[in-house]
């Protein structure tokens, strides 16, 4: 590797400022890969002096993502090449190096690289990489909500005790990322999700967070479940995965809604086109999960079991669910998705990591409140087409709640027990709608079938609207009280 030349080094600080580092992630990174290396160093025999090359290697193993998201590893590798790190020798600096471009990719492709195989010393990279690896999978979420809580070497394995709150899917990724540490470690390491600890556990949003770090964290989240489930809704075995990815994508949107003057000179807006038309091209398949769980519920087999056809006209249904399946693949193909992914992966780690550093002073309680009350007081301009006949007018109404709801559930940690209070009465609500809503649906698909439906299911169907329409106006006047009502103006200023 060639030694930097030029202008004097700059330091990791400078660097990090330099390139729009993810600051937040890469820091939470290197304190776990710290916390792997302290608990476990003399088991594996690791030498003292390597822990200050480990915690460099994890500050700066992004620096790269805003050069080339797809080929962040080796623009990181240049990037640190090139210009240097002040305090450390050229030697130290290639270890450095080659630590970082061993955080991700392929273990036994990696560990064969050139940048790896030149060092005088390469065994020692590839040791630290598997730290840095596995550190680096316990903040796959990009939330800071995984925390080590104990590293234990115990009949022969390092095993690590992680807590990892509301994004389930870090201990997954690190165990993944593990493959390098199972090469070149004599050692297995055992991950286990605990609870307890000192502190409570991290809160998504909290009191006193900057307006920007909040839009952070609350896409983060939201986009990290998208991807997470699109092997799921791909195979089709399940509705859930399908389900999550539309549930993740409309958040994200209201998100974006909700901030949209903060992210309006970002890539904010066109992303927000690219989720409409995904949740637009992935809608038939979702209902046609919703009326296949309906046909095979045992509520509605029991009641239809006897009529004639029945078992032809549910098979002529799931299959037709089983041909969505086939859509949702050509919607979530590798090339789109992959290009989303790049797409959303700039906005969350290079622009708002850029606007968190930067934004003006402001706090979250104030803007929160504004933006809660601006989509409650459209919601209560809707009240009246709970009254409706027409399944536009309430599914609109739903749509409506819907948002307040979101808003109310992102907010509630920073506004109070008021506005949980109101997400969960208006959840209620919008609940009733919901159903009402998908029994339209199937009473349209049932009119429009080649199939002539069963008329014991046509009437269950109506039978059930009714139903959903008299839980609506219970739910509404639970929402409705005068008392509560009050808290509700008063804490949201109106």
């Amino acid at each position: 590797m060639s030694a930097a030349r030029g202008a004097a080094r700059l330091s990791v600080e400078q660097l990090c400022r330099k390139y729009d580092n993810e600051d937040t992630h890469t820091r939470h990174v290197t304190a776990m890969a710290l916390r792997l290396f302290d608990g476990a160093r003399r088991a594996l025999k690791l030498a003292a002096g390597d822990r200050a090359i480990l915690e460099m290697a994890g500050r700066l193993h992004d620096v790269g993502y805003s050069v080339h998201p797809s080929d962040h590893r080796q623009r990181g590798v240049g990037i640190v090449l090139r210009e240097g790190l002040k305090g450390f020798s050229d030697p130290d600096r290639d270890l450095i190096a080659a630590v970082m471009f061993l955080h991700s990719g392929d273990a036994r492709a990696v560990r064969r690289h050139r940048w790896v195989r030149r060092l005088p010393q390469p065994q020692r990279a590839l040791r630290l990489g598997a730290l840095l690896r596995v550190a680096d999978g316990l903040d796959y979420g990009h939330r800071q909500d995984a925390t080590i809580q104990t590293v234990r070497a115990e009949a022969g394995a390092i095993r690590v005790a992680v807590r990892s709150g509301r994004f389930p899917h870090n201990i997954a990724r690190a165990n993944q990322k593990a493959d390098l540490w199972r090469l070149v470690f004599p050692m297995d390491i055992e991950l286990a999700s605990t609870e307890g600890g000192a502190g409570e556990e991290p809160g998504l949003i909290r009191p006193g967070l900057g307006v920007a770090e909040a839009a952070r964290r609350l896409l983060v989240l939201q986009a990290k479940t998208i991807w997470v489930n699109i092997s799921g809704a791909k195979e089709g075995e399940s509705v859930k995965p399908l389900h999550d990815i539309r549930v993740a994508a409309r958040q994200m949107r209201a998100v974006l809604r909700a901030f949209r003057k903060l992210l309006e000179k970002t890539s904010a807006p066109g992303l927000d086109l690219a989720l409409q038309r995904l949740s637009r091209s992935l809608g038939p398949a979702r209902d046609a999960d919703v009326w296949a769980v309906l046909l095979t519920s045992r509520g509605v087999r029991k009641r239809l079991a006897d009529e004639p056809g029945w078992e032809a006209f549910v098979l002529h249904h799931l299959q037709r669910r089983r041909r969505q399946v086939a859509v949702v693949r050509r919607c979530l193909n590798q090339q789109q998705t992959a290009a989303l992914k790049l797409k959303f992966g700039r906005l969350l780690r290079v622009e708002l990591p850029r606007l968190v550093r930067t934004e003006p002073g402001g706090t979250l309680e104030k803007f929160a409140r504004r933006q809660l009350r601006k989509e409650w007081r459209r919601a209560l301009a809707l009240a009246c087409l709970r009254h409706s006949k027409s399944p536009d007018d309430l599914h609109r109404l739903r749509i409506a709640l819907r948002r307040v709801r979101y808003l109310g559930v992102f907010f509630a940690p920073a506004l109070g027990a008021t506005v949980e209070k109101l997400a969960e009465r208006v959840h209620a609500a919008e609940r009733s709608l919901a159903r009402v809503h998908d029994t339209d649906v199937g009473l349209a698909r049932l009119a429009s079938g080649r199939l002539k439906p069963p008329r014991a299911l046509v009437s269950l169907l109506k039978q059930r609207r009714r139903e959903h329409l008299a839980k609506l106006d219970v739910t509404w006047r639970c929402l409705s009280q005068p008392a509560f009502q009050r808290a509700v103006r008063r804490k949201l200023k109106m």
